[in-house]
């Protein structure tokens, strides 16, 4: 039997522990580190992506310089930052992200707080955009002391996909905390919509929420009255600060300076070619390709977005004239403040890369790519869109990227042709995710095909996906080949699958050999898993012989696996003897398990010895287990003073449990002290570091301390979690305080978390009172989540109020809910309306949907770019054979 599938993205607290080892094992070289970046001194003032001001020509002397940057008003945010450096300048590392749209004035900010590093000698890194991940990360793992890394648009790092963006922030994690290489400062800017993802859904981002968890200030779209005051004096004597003040709409001073205005007006008037050409970049900025695309693509993908008379009344020149207008700047200083400018890709060597057969390439700007994904987001690219991209691209992660986003457009014929050719350059994930859709669909022969195709480029997942595959039809031999071809391009996983089914089949000997060979290629728990077999077949001496065997190839860990199992079982002799073996190679999760064997044998003093051992290594768990067992034996001092010993190592669990103590006891200073999140030190599988702050607020707000309450509520939210505030707005509506109630939901709002909001419209729903369910839930599509429209309609549907969830399915879609869309579709489908079911599918799908299923359903074949269904024979061909 082939055993079940691993977790997919690698424990990112042991990613981080392993990166951590890495940079104490393999100390890299220190003028190799201290050579990384370049001094921010040496900076070009337009740097870090910082757009120029508009200058007024007429206004300057005849020779005078263009220094490129107006004069700078200083507002809320810039505290922050100084801070940060200040912090920096006196010896500690340190991150802040900047959380506001484009155009705002983050990277001014940025460059204005970096002036006291650069006098210092400090150096900037930053990614180079066109590397590939791997090399990225080897080149910030030697990022050394007084050095800034900068992260423009950091979402798309810590949010890449396919789990790279959590190696990424994993690596960060491990830079910040490796005292080597104190002081660094990481610096980055965020968009809104980023931001709100990553607080909304920690779970799926855990490294990223890390990073981000109290690190980040909001940069606002407006000045307020007392930057506006400031603007005024400096007006006087800066012309182009008085040009913004006499021009700047709504305080929107960030946004004329950067030209942002100006750039749409540019992008609204342009003539039908340069407007093709812009959107056409604009569509592939905004589906995950860039920022350099390569001329030729954009020549031939812009012909889509042209209409037939504009084609035909095109001159044969239309492109060259299109791209002399777009690539015209709106000021005389020739710098970043045109639609489109021709740009340089690099990677870390300085050289460019190959990233397509179309160069040179040119570059969007900013404020174009988060207009286009506001005001495209309902559209589908057209058929030369993907035709140019599969004829021009070549970087494999941009080909798989447009892939994923074909198939979510269910355009299952590009998606399969751009996967083809990202595999082609290396990158097979497209094609993977091609074959799951597949699978879930119901249609294993085509799954398997597309894993083939992968399979074909020596990717041993597909190969092990095969394998499951074809033992889940019967054919145990074919899973077999499968599994040995995927060890012979050196799987260490496919190995031990392929132990374990050895194993079953009778075969010791040659399930051992294969298991050695995993265990030798960096599987660690190859040996453990054979082992567990052994044991639960009752071969306990072989089990242990296997166990054995890994410690003494330097892999301790499967002796705890199999002390544990034998723990579990009753066997307390056997696991005793085992956690000792562990525990005495410095394993402190076996320290752990015999602190907690000792304690209940009543040995406590070893326990305590044991759990004490294991806090200073770096796990205080063995304090918080025997502090449980101490509370149940009703020994409260014994409790606490085990508690207080794993909160001076940072847990966060033990934390929790003091301050609530303290709390009780009426100490509320000392309970407050216990709570800040500065204390706690965070690892995956505890509590978060402001879950304390969260538990007494709501324990401030049961005692009626609603002043209180709300102040650590927002003390957590500044620290990136919300849950606070949502507590105290149930606890209020609870107590029939609605108007309190709505208030703290809008602060959570406010932080990017809209399901307090979208929790009080279910109550108010649940009460009877619709109209109120539904303006709240308007409220919070306002802020971002139309999930609250979503969960009202599924509730009429349910109901039996078709209508009102249909209407509240509609609403919910036009703020941007694909979901919304395709249960509108279903219902139209059961009520009979095939038509205007794939009308509102089609809708879906043009936007991006996951609803693979019902997709298949309407169209089995896919659609084509203009939307209409493809036939079995288009779906069928292959794509031609990438040169």
């Amino acid at each position: 039997m082939v055993y079940e599938e691993r977790e997919s993205l690698t424990d990112p607290q042991a990613t981080l522990e392993t990166l951590q080892d890495n940079c104490a094992s393999h100390p890299a070289d220190t003028a190799a580190r201290a050579t990384r970046g370049v001094p921010i001194g040496d900076l070009d003032p337009l740097s870090l992506k910082t757009h120029p001001g508009p200058v007024n020509t007429a206004s300057r002397a005849a020779g005078e310089p263009l220094t490129g940057l107006p004069g700078y008003v200083p507002r809320p945010h810039d505290r922050a930052l100084a801070d940060l450096v200040g912090a920096a300048l006196a010896g500690e590392s340190g991150r802040l992200f900047l959380v506001g749209e484009s155009s705002t004035g983050r990277t001014r900010a940025c460059r204005e707080a970096l002036r006291p590093l650069a006098e210092q000698g400090w150096r900037l890194w930053h990614p180079c955009e066109s590397s590939h991940l791997d090399a990225t990360l080897a080149d910030l793992e030697q990022v050394g002391p007084r050095t800034v890394v900068w992260l423009y648009e950091a979402q798309r790092h810590l949010g890449a996909p396919s789990g790279d963006g959590e190696r990424f922030s994993a690596v960060l994690r491990a830079l910040l905390h490796d005292s080597a290489r104190t002081p660094v400062l990481v610096l980055g800017t965020l968009s809104p919509a980023n931001h709100r993802k990553y607080v909304i859904r920690p779970r799926e981002y855990p490294q990223a929420w890390d990073v981000l968890a109290g690190q980040t200030v909001d940069v606002p779209d407006a000045f307020d009255a007392a930057a506006m005051e400031t603007l005024t004096r400096l007006a006087e004597s800066d012309t182009v600060l008085a040009g913004a003040l006499g021009r700047a709409r709504n305080g929107q001073v960030a946004q004329y300076l950067a030209g942002a205005p100006v750039l749409l007006e540019r992008f609204r008037n342009a003539s039908a070619p340069a407007r093709a050409v812009l959107e056409a970049a604009m569509d592939y900025v905004r589906l995950g390709v860039g920022p350099h695309l390569p001329t030729a693509c954009l020549a031939q993908a812009a012909e889509g977005y042209l209409s037939e008379a504009e084609r035909e009344d095109a001159p044969g020149n239309w492109f060259a004239e299109a791209l002399a207008e777009a690539t015209t700047p709106i000021t005389p200083t020739g710098a970043d403040d045109a639609p489109l400018r021709v740009s340089t890709p690099c990677t870390a060597d300085g050289h460019a890369p190959a990233m397509s057969s179309g160069g040179p390439f040119l570059r969007l700007a900013s404020s174009l790519g988060q207009h286009a994904g506001i005001t495209r987001r309902a559209l589908c690219p057209p058929a030369p869109f993907w035709q140019a991209a599969a004829d021009h691209l070549t970087d494999p992660e941009h080909l798989g990227t447009l892939a994923r986003a074909a198939l979510e457009r269910h355009r299952l014929r590009w998606a399969e042709r751009l996967a083809q050719k990202a595999a082609h350059w290396g990158e097979t994930g497209a094609l993977h995710q091609l074959a799951e859709a597949q699978e879930r669909a119901g249609d294993d022969k085509d799954a398997e095909r597309l894993f083939r195709q992968a399979a074909d480029h020596d990717d041993t997942w597909a190969l092990i996906r095969l394998a499951w595959l074809r033992e889940e039809a019967g054919d145990g031999n074919d899973a077999e080949r499968h599994l040995t071809r995927a060890g012979d391009l050196g799987d260490a996983y496919a190995l031990t699958l392929l132990a374990g089914m050895r194993e079953e089949a009778g075969d010791p000997h040659e399930a051992e050999r294969l298991a050695r060979q995993a265990a030798d290629l960096g599987d660690d728990f190859a040996l453990y898993s054979l082992a567990e077999i052994r044991e639960e077949a009752g071969d306990h001496d072989g089990a242990e012989r296997l166990v054995q065997q890994a410690a003494r190839a330097g892999n301790i860990h499967p002796v705890y696996q199999l002390a544990l199992q034998r723990a579990v079982a009753g066997d307390a002799h056997g696991a005793e003897r085992l956690f000792m073996q562990a525990a005495d190679d410095g394993d402190t999760s076996a320290m752990i398990g015999l602190a907690d064997i000792r304690e209940k044998a009543g040995d406590h003093d070893e326990a305590e010895r044991l759990a004490q051992q294991a806090a200073r290594d770096g796990d205080a768990e063995g304090l918080c287990r025997l502090a449980s067992l101490r509370r149940a034996a009703a020994d409260a001092h014994g409790a606490e003073r085990l508690l207080s010993q794993a909160a001076e190592h940072g847990n966060t669990w033990a934390l929790n449990e003091l301050a609530q103590i303290r709390e009780k006891a009426g100490n509320h200073d000392e309970a407050e002290r216990l709570a800040q999140p500065e204390r706690g030190a965070y690892r995956l599988g505890e509590l978060s570091v402001t879950s304390a702050l969260v538990c007494l607020a709501a324990m401030r707000a049961r005692a009626g301390d609603h002043h209180s309450a709300e102040r650590l509520a927002r003390h957590a939210a500044h620290h990136g979690d919300t849950g606070a505030l949502y507590r105290l707005a149930e606890i209020r509506e609870e107590a029939g305080d609605r108007h309190e109630a709505e208030r703290l939901a809008l602060q959570a709002a406010g932080h990017g978390d809209g399901l307090a909001l979208t929790h009080l419209a279910g109550r108010r729903e649940e009460a009877g009172e619709y109209e109120e369910a539904e303006r709240l839930a308007r409220l919070a599509a306002q802020h971002g989540d139309a999930e609250a429209l979503y969960r009202l309609a599924v509730g009429r549907e349910r109901a039996g109020d078709a209508r009102g969830a249909e209407r509240l399915f509609t609403e919910s879609a036009d703020w941007g809910n694909t979901w919304a869309l395709s249960r509108l579709a279903e219902m139209r489908e059961r009520a009979g309306d095939r038509q205007g079911a794939e009308r509102l599918a089609r809708r879906a799908a043009d936007r991006g949907s996951s609803m693979v299923s019902f997709f298949r359903s309407l169209w089995p074949h896919g659609l084509e770019a203009d939307g209409t269904p493809s036939l079995p024979l288009r779906f069928a061909s292959r794509a031609r054979t990438p040169e």
